[in-house]
Order: C-alpha cells, then structure tokens, then sequence
C-alpha cells in the first residue's frame, strides 16, 4: 500500500495482520533495545574509542587527529610517542606514517608488526596501500619493514 492518504481495505487490513507486519513496540520491548544499544555503544568504544594513556593520552591523540595534513604532524607524533609510546590503534599508526619522518615511521612499523605477529591485526585497504608505497620506498629499513608486513 502506498502512501495515497486513503483508509485501507478490509482485505488489505487482514493481509497485513496475516502478515504480521510491524507492530508498534511496548515500553519494555523499548528499554530492552535501549539497553542492548548502549551496551554495544560501550562495547564499540572500548574496542575503537578509549586511547592509551588515559586522558592525557586522548588529549595527545586527538592532537595527532587535528594536526594530519599540516606541518604540526612530527611535532605532535613526537609528543605522543614521548608520553605515550606507540599507538595501538590503526588510524593512529596509519597517521604516524604519513609524517614522512623515517624515525616516526619505523616506530609505526615496527608496532605494526608486534600486532600481526601477535594476529591482533590483519594490514587491509588502504593502509595496506600505504605500507605498499613505503615498501617501494629507497630507504632499506623502511621498505623492508613494510615487504614483512605486506607478506
């Protein structure tokens, strides 16, 4: 039935109860969603959300967040690797490498590295594409840190 403002059938209305289509739900159907929401939220958000280092170390990686793309990324890189130590996260290490600092970008690979061989992480899209271009990069350590990852 679409929505042409007109009352439905007799036919239509004991189609759609046969059908069983949506029924509105009671308070309780209500809170049990609610709860469920909020415990995957809380799930998601320690999987994804909570740095290391607490709120010192939030405050440093959000840092990193807002100086990727400017001139600000070394510097604030440097000041969470001094502490915090290297990230976990993989947006976090992904921006690590973008600093084009070959310090900085050893630390973000040799992370990276500590967690494949852990198996905590699989290297996949586009930081994969990354540590490919690095690979093809003339410095003998990075590229050969970033070949042991692609393998």
């Amino acid at each position: 039935m679409a929505n042409d403002d007109r009352k439905p059938t007799f036919s239509e209305r004991d189609r759609m109860r046969r059908e069983g289509g949506p029924r509105p739900a009671g308070r309780r159907e209500r809170e049990m969603d609610a709860r469920r929401t909020r415990e995957s939220l809380a799930a998601a958000e320690s999987l994804f959300g909570s740095e290391q280092g607490g709120k010192e170390g939030q405050a440093l990686a959000d840092a990193v967040r807002s100086a990727h793309g400017t001139r600000d990324l070394q510097g604030a890189c440097e000041a969470y690797l001094s502490a915090v130590g290297p990230p976990r996260s993989m947006e976090l290490l992904s921006i690590f490498l973008d600093t084009g600092e070959k310090a900085i970008s050893l630390i973000a690979l040799d992370a990276l590295l500590e967690q494949k061989a852990s198996g905590a992480v699989e290297i996949a899209g586009s930081l994969k594409r990354q540590i490919r271009l690095i690979a093809e990069d003339f410095d003998d350590d990075l590229a050969s840190r970033a070949e042991d990852l692609l393998e």
